[in-house]
């Protein structure tokens, strides 16, 4: 019996740290958003959950993800990330509802991407400020991407 209430009292625990760090990365992603000025409609949960490899990295939708981060992938491989999605207002792209995704690594935001809601096309993404890849890259797309694969196929040979 004795040892059936540890196990209980331990699963119980363990569930509430899931929901707390859950709730705090939230909390985090959140502020984040807010700090920028934008008005968080909804919290619609984690969208996504990978670990970032160097596969990963140049291979598509990834590539255009992270390419309109200002934050450096290389130092999230092998890393869980989490896509937190929110609804926001008050974003560059529009004053209407926007669909921001915060990314996460180790529980803190680095950046993220935003969506025009409603938009089904599937080339419009822009960086968390409402940038595109070329305002980031400063390169046209095409040689941004040879580029890109270059420089991460190399990593994957050494």
């Amino acid at each position: 019996m004795k040892y059936l209430l540890i196990m209980l009292m331990l699963t119980f625990s363990i569930g509430c740290t899931d929901k707390m760090d859950a709730s705090i990365e939230r909390s985090e992603s959140q502020s984040y958003l807010e700090q920028k000025g934008y008005h968080v409609v909804s919290d619609e949960g984690i969208a996504e959950s990978y670990v970032l490899t160097k596969q990963k990295i140049i291979e598509l939708p990834y590539m255009m993800y992270w390419g309109l981060q200002s934050a450096n992938p290389s130092d999230f491989f092998n890393k869980t990330i989490q896509v937190h999605k929110f609804i926001v207002t008050n974003h560059p792209l529009s004053k209407k509802k926007v669909d921001v995704y915060v990314y996460l690594a180790d529980g803190k935001p680095l950046g993220g991407t935003s969506h025009l809601r409603g938009d089904t096309s599937d080339g419009g993404y822009w960086s968390v400020d409402g940038k595109t890849l070329e305002e980031l890259q400063d390169k046209p797309f095409q040689e941004w991407r040879q580029y890109w694969v270059e420089k991460y196929s190399d990593a994957t040979q050494g």
